[in-house]
Order: structure tokens, then sequence, then C-alpha cells
């Protein structure tokens, strides 16, 4: 009788099945938020140290600082996020995540640089002092259009687009950020039609919703004084930024609420005389503003500083009087002295 070993030589049907890929996950919106904060806030104390040793300086180029700001951390993500740095910046290592391709590999510096431009603009465009009365609408309506839709749109879609997380950054490189304990190519489906969709009505909505909003702010204020007089302030020598608006300051005695007109001004560098500085200011706002007597106080504010986006240091002096006040300060004041 002869043996059949027909059984060891035939494949096995397990044999017969395809070698299933490992896959790897998605990082949920948890993690990339907490790494950000985290990335954040040691950007803030490398901002710190650098506003620290040249305070005078960035003061001096004024809103130009933010500029500082963002070159920092764009080397930061640029250089970390890549394959340069292993895909992690510390707060990523921390959270076990890390920029990768659809292959799962790390990306190049260039693209990188890219990606890391197109997620900082936004944040460093937001909350920037340009000077009030000297900014082209144009200027305004771009910074507005880069904020809102890339800003945004990124936000948005990291939240709401449970199949990547990709951002506008992403998207444009094809990158993701995955898992570090998983291996392989990235386990995600293409951004639906639907999240597109849903994405430009709202951002669509809130573009409409501002721009209501900004015609009854024009309509509620004396805008056209305020911008005129923002104007004459912002020709003094050494002045960065001046802006104007009333507000409506409540006594804690219950005595009622007084309607103050406050002046904020910020400057290049400390003035020699800060208090003859700020009269200078008030005698152009009674000069040219009909409407500043109408006022229960002015307040001027003078601002000396710097804000490089990852870190910002403000000193100011404030100077409160009622109008009789001022009037009777001015009378006897002379000009304003220089900044130094």
């Amino acid at each position: 009788m002869s043996a059949d070993f027909s059984s060891l030589t035939q494949p096995s049907i397990a044999d017969t099945l395809p070698l299933a890929r490992s896959t790897r996950s998605i990082g949920s919106v948890w993690r990339r938020f907490t790494a950000y904060a985290m990335d954040s806030v040691l950007l803030g104390v490398v901002g710190a140290g650098i506003g620290s040793v040249f305070f005078d300086k960035l003061s001096q180029i004024g809103v130009w600082g933010r500029l500082v700001g963002f070159c920092v951390a764009l080397v930061y993500f640029s250089s970390l996020d890549s394959r340069v740095g292993g895909g992690q910046t510390p707060g990523k290592r921390w959270m076990k995540v890390r920029v990768i391709d659809a292959q799962g590999n790390t990306i190049p510096f260039a693209k990188c640089f890219l990606r890391s431009a197109i997620f900082l603009a936004p944040s460093f465009l937001v909350g920037l002092r340009l000077p009030q009365a000297r900014t082209p609408w144009i200027v305004s309506s771009l910074i507005f259009v880069i904020v809102l839709w890339v800003g945004g749109s990124t936000l948005y879609l990291i939240t709401f687009n449970h199949q990547t997380r990709q951002g506008l950054h992403d998207l444009a490189v094809g990158s993701y950020v995955g898992i570090c304990d998983d291996a392989g190519p990235i386990n995600a489906e293409a951004v639906h039609d639907a999240q597109w969709i849903a994405l430009g009505t709202l951002l669509m909505a809130v573009s409409v919703a501002a721009a209501i909003l900004n015609v009854k702010l024009e309509k509620m204020s004396p805008l056209p004084e305020m911008r005129q007089d923002a104007a004459l302030i912002e020709q003094l020598g050494g002045v960065q930024r001046a802006r104007l608006r009333d507000v409506l300051l409540h006594s804690s005695a219950g005595g009622g609420a007084s309607k103050t007109l406050l002046v904020s001004v910020t400057l290049r560098s400390k003035s020699l005389d800060q208090e003859v500085f700020a009269e200078q200011v008030a005698r152009i706002i009674f000069q040219n503003d009909a409407h500043a007597q109408n006022y229960d106080e002015l307040s001027v504010r003078l601002f000396y500083g710097y804000d490089i986006g990852i870190a910002q240091r403000w000193n100011h002096d404030e100077y409160t009087h009622t109008p009789t006040e001022w009037q009777r300060l001015l009378s006897g004041s002379p000009p304003a002295s220089g900044l130094r």
C-alpha cells in the first residue's frame, strides 16, 4: 500500500487567500487639537524669549512683528512635521500621531512647508493690528477671505470630515495625520460631496451675516468722524495705529452709565512725556470732531509693545477726563513732544 502525499503538496484554502495588508487609522480630533495646543504653548515660550530680548525692536516694526512669529512657527512645523523631523512635533509625539502621505510615509520638507504655510496663515492674520484709517478696503477684504474661507474650511473639515480629517492644508499636499501605533497605508475614504456642499453653505451664510453686521455697525456709530480722527492721529510721528470707539461704562455705585469715547493709540516707541502726548491726541479730537463734546468722558490709552502672533506683551498708560477737564488741560499745554 502506497502513501498519499497529495495533501502535503497541495495548497490549503488559507494559502490561496491574498495577504491582508495592515492599515493605519486617522488621528482623532481631540488628538490633533491637543497636539496643536501643546505646540502653541512651546512656541509661546520661544516667542516670549524672543520678545524679552528684542522688545524695543519688535515694538518699532509694529504690525510686521506678526511676520517674525509666522516665520518661527513656519520653520517649527515645516521641519518637525516633515521627513526631517519624523513627521512629529513634540505635541504630535505626545499624542502619538504623525503627518504622513496615503502610503503611510512621512512627507518631504517642501510639501510640509506649503502645508504649514496654508495652515498658519489664517491664525496669524486674524486680529492683525492694521492702521484703521490707512488700510485699503481690498486688503481688509483679502484678510477676511483668508481667515474665514481658509481657516474656517480647515477647522470645519478636521472636525466634521470623519472620513479623512483633512483640512485644506492636508488636501493641498495629500497628507494625513495618522496614528503612530498602526502601520501601513491610510485607511480612509475620499471626502464626500455632501461635506463640500455643507461647508460652502456655512461659509456663505457667515459671509452674508458679517456683511450685514458691518452695515449695521456703520449706521449705529459716527464712523466717518471716528475714521477722520484716527487718520489725523496716525499722522503724528511714531504712531502705528489709532482706533476710536464709544462705550458705555456702568458705575458700580449705581449712578447709571457714562458714555465714553475710547481712543487707543499704538506707538512705535514710548513717548518722552506720555501725558503731553495724550493731550495732543485729545486736542486733535476736540478740534476736528464736534461729537466729542457730547461724551461724558474721553479716555486716551497709549500702548507700547509687540505682537508676534506666538507671543505678545503690551504696556499702556491711560488718561481719562471729562470734556471740560480736557479743555482746561489743553488751554495751557504745549504741543506733544517727539518720540524717542
